[in-house]
């Protein structure tokens, strides 16, 4: 169990690559067993908006709403690509263009997260 396994690591009673080694091992575990619920779910999702396109993309059931959406674009831009733009603009003397683009500029945090790639086969 993860938990045991964590606490004998916490307590020194293993080193660190062990305790990596176990955890990894259930964590495997527990995905395989994940990996049929969410093939079961996106079948069901898919069945659900076939049934719901029937009825015209809206319906309610049992309390829950449901609603098709149609596929969309969203516009990106390349972040390094309009800072190298702004640079140019700077150097040609367009200094009050850069800063409209710079205005414009949205920042959001993206929070840190654990990447595990599994051995190649």
């Amino acid at each position: 169990m993860a938990s045991t396994i964590f606490s004998d690591w916490q307590a020194g009673a293993i080193g660190d690559r062990e305790a990596l080694r176990a955890l990894l091992s259930d964590l495997g575990e527990v995905d395989s067993q994940i990996a049929p619920l969410e093939a079961e779910r996106a079948e069901l999702r898919a069945q659900i908006s076939e049934v719901l396109a029937q009825l015209g993309g809206r319906a309610e059931a049992d309390g829950f709403r449901l609603l098709l959406t149609a596929p969309s674009i969203v516009p990106r831009y390349d972040a390094k690509e309009l800072d190298q733009l702004v640079l140019r603009l700077r150097q040609q003397g367009l200094g009050e263009v850069a800063d409209q683009i710079l205005a414009a500029r949205k920042e959001s945090v993206r929070a840190g997260m654990l990447r595990i790639t599994p051995p190649k086969e």
